[in-house]
């Protein structure tokens, strides 16, 4: 009387150690052909088969135990070490050289209520006048085209030197504009030194 397959013993694959059905042809996982119960179960008593099943069973236990502490250790080192950081290009010092009618200018992305503090001033010639415009990324657009684009703030006019502090209102590419006011017959190169940095509005816990 045949054995009812629900009685019959489960097996290991002979090839990759896998359990097998054993009503199965061959292993689900590696494909290998399994022959019949008797067949497996008298290849699976063999030395050779047993140590070929520990040690496939082991190499299976130290990849996932490596990808585990893998996964463990990048978890941790990124805790640790906290968000990468990347330099700001708003924070820092310039040195612009503007030509009479001309401008120079610094820009970067600035999030919704974060500001820039700096200041600015002409260093040649001494107490000349500069223009300071402060454009977001669709007026500095027209801006360029040199037709009339609206300032994000008003703009600093008839001074040689001041502080700068900008609140941006929303989040967006704003544009630091130095203006050159002297006609080009004046002949007048500014030589114009600016610093500022980018201050989060974030208040970390």
């Amino acid at each position: 009387m045949a054995t009812p397959p629900s009685e019959l013993r489960w097996n290991d694959c002979t090839f990759c150690g896998d359990a097998v059905s054993p009503t199965a042809k061959i292993c689900p996982t590696c494909g290998q052909a399994q022959g019949t119960p008797a067949e497996r179960a008298a290849l699976g008593k063999t030395r050779r088969t047993r140590r070929r099943v520990a040690l496939l069973r082991t190499l299976r236990i130290l990849v996932v135990v490596g990808i585990a502490g893998g996964i463990g250790y990048a978890i941790i080192s990124a805790e640790i070490s906290g968000p990468t950081t990347f330099p700001d290009p708003l924070t820092g010092s310039w040195t612009l050289s503007v030509q009479p009618g001309g401008w120079g200018l610094i820009a970067g992305n600035i999030t919704g209520e974060d500001y820039i503090v700096g200041n600015f001033s002409v260093e040649a010639p001494v107490a000349a006048d500069v223009v300071v415009l402060i454009f977001n990324s669709t007026e500095f657009a027209v801006f360029y085209l040199h037709e009339t684009a609206q300032t994000t703030v008003p703009p600093y006019t008839n001074v040689s030197s001041s502080r700068l502090v900008f609140a941006a209102p929303y989040t967006d590419e704003f544009f630091f504009v130095f203006e050159n006011p002297y006609p080009v017959v004046a002949n007048i190169t500014e030589k114009i030194f600016v610093t500022t940095t980018y201050e989060t509005n974030v208040v970390l816990g």
